[in-house]
């Protein structure tokens, strides 16, 4: 039994809410997380905000914050509704030298997955990764 305040238009503030548990432990098939979709956001996002873009360490910072949200935003309205979305966006500067990341997790994986996107122009680079873990 989950219980939760309410504060939106659909009760009055304050009004305490009792939801049952929905024992559901995998997502419908509309419910999965979308890999190609959510790599061609990623794709639109990163080409859109770093298409014309110098390597400015201290733009960057702000930058690499703006894209993440912007990425997580779009791929919550796809209706990945269960599942915890976490995304991380590096941007470096380009010399001429080569990057490798890498990550690891410990999941399910038939519920949990992920999408990476990568992106170059003359002197920057940026990489990120959406994680979904479902909620069960």
């Amino acid at each position: 039994e989950i219980t939760t305040v309410m504060g939106d238009d659909e009760q009055p503030p304050g009004t305490i809410q009792v939801l049952d548990n929905t024992f559901i432990m995998k997502p419908r098939p509309s419910e999965r997380f979308k890999q190609g979709e959510i790599k061609a956001i990623m794709d639109e996002v990163m080409e859109s905000k770093l298409k014309s873009r110098k390597y400015e360490h201290d733009e960057c910072v702000d930058l690499s914050k703006d894209i993440s949200t912007e990425i997580k935003e779009k791929v919550k309205a796809l209706g990945c509704k269960r599942h915890k979305l976490v995304v991380q966006v590096t941007i470096g500067e380009v010399h001429g030298q080569d990057v490798r990341l890498s990550s690891r997790c410990l999941w399910d994986v038939d519920t949990d997955n992920y999408a990476s996107a990568s992106f170059q122009n003359a002197d920057l680079y940026c990489v990120s990764i959406v994680f979904g873990c479902y909620y069960e």
